[in-house]
């Protein structure tokens, strides 16, 4: 085991003061390293060893992220003498001198750059935004570049989402996709970015659907190669009319709140037969449940409204049926993400109003 000299008997406070040297230690050497970056800069040495950058350079000859590589840089090239000065002795670290030139930058004059020392760095940033200026010409051009791009992979099983957005609609974005995200339930493991993705889909659900009480009716014809599917129990999937290939859990998800035809195909891609495009589950049985239910998520804990769906306890694909025994309302969170989504099953041990979830061939406890 590593020991940094001052042993175990050591006091928090002697610690303390060690690693706040040993932090001084590290700001003095990296305002050496800027001046000496400002020189190599110069001297344009990226170019001449074949790098593509100066960043790329000092990351790759001192071992530091790219981000490191960066302030570094900037440091060089924005030649700020008393916040090296400051960095050189010790004072401040890499990050504060950073966002204290960006300060300056921004307009602020010595005294102000100086005082920002009481602020943490979150508020030295925040005081930066305050003195930078926008002009109408600027915020005009950012406003151009606003896009959204969504990517689907080949089979069109996963999407990917990335773009840009000027600062108010930004703003707004995160609002709503944090206020939803709050409103959700919160599984064990599950990080705030799950949950980000969880909250856009829903308001997205909601938009199509005329709000959150509308139902989401998926129309699909499902094309069932019956060879492939007889001798790989549905994991080879199916094809959707919309070209999507949908594995076992989209299509139980389904076979719970959609409208479907099956059409059967032979082993030469032809339809050999169909069903009649009818409800899932029947509105008769799931007016039923819904009554019986109360109108509220059965989920141990749930109390939510949301987007109420009946759910097959017994899969159709193990042979449940419609029965309203076999059926339990739960709530668009824990119907479409955890159960139809993260593939979570109901522990048939639970009580009808208190349901627990389980994951698959999980023999410890059931998850809260």
């Amino acid at each position: 085991m590593f020991d940094s000299g001052l042993g175990f008997n050591a006091s928090v406070d002697s610690l303390e003061q060690e690693l706040l040297a040993s932090e001084m230690v590290v700001a003095r050497e990296r305002a050496r390293q800027i001046a000496i970056v400002r020189n190599l800069d110069f001297r344009q040495v990226a170019i001449a060893d074949g790098c593509r950058s100066m960043v790329e350079w000092v990351a790759s000859r001192l071992d530091v992220s790219h981000s490191i590589a960066s302030e570094l840089l900037f440091l060089a090239k924005a030649n700020d003498v008393l916040v090296e000065q400051l960095l050189s002795h010790g004072e401040i670290g890499l990050q504060r001198a950073v966002l204290m030139v960006r300060l300056r930058q921004a307009g602020a004059s010595d005294e102000q750059v100086i005082d920002s020392r009481g602020y943490d760095l979150a508020g030295v940033e925040r005081l930066a935004a305050s003195h930078r200026r926008m002009t109408a010409s600027e915020e005009a051009s950012r406003y151009e570049d606003r896009h959204l791009v969504i990517q689907p992979n080949l089979d069109e099983s996963s999407w990917r989402i990335w773009g840009q957005l000027p600062g108010s609609d930004g703003q707004l974005v995160e609002k709503a996709l944090m206020q939803r995200s709050d409103e959700l339930p919160t599984l064990p493991g599950e990080g705030r970015g799950e949950r980000m993705a969880d909250a856009l889909t829903s308001i997205c659900l909601d938009s199509i659907t005329e709000g959150s009480e509308g139902r989401a009716v998926t129309v699909a014809e499902v094309f069932v190669d019956a060879s492939l599917a007889a001798s790989s129990r549905g994991e080879a999937g199916v094809t959707l009319s919309s070209g999507l290939r949908a594995g076992p859990n989209t299509l139980s998800e389904i076979l719970c709140t959609g409208q479907v035809r099956v059409i059967f195909q032979g082993d030469d891609g032809r339809p050999v037969g169909a069903t009649d495009l009818s409800e899932a589950i029947p509105p008769r049985t799931r007016g039923y449940v819904w009554i019986r239910d109360r109108g509220v998520c059965t989920i141990d804990g749930c109390r939510s409204r949301y987007r109420l769906q009946p759910h097959h306890i017994h899969e159709r694909s193990a042979g449940g049926d419609n029965h309203p025994d076999n059926l339990t309302l739960l709530c668009w969170f824990h119907h479409h993400v955890a159960i139809h989504g993260l593939g979570m099953i109901l522990d048939p041990t639970s009580p009808p109003q208190r349901r627990r979830l389980l994951r698959r061939n999980h023999r410890g406890p059931p998850l809260h």
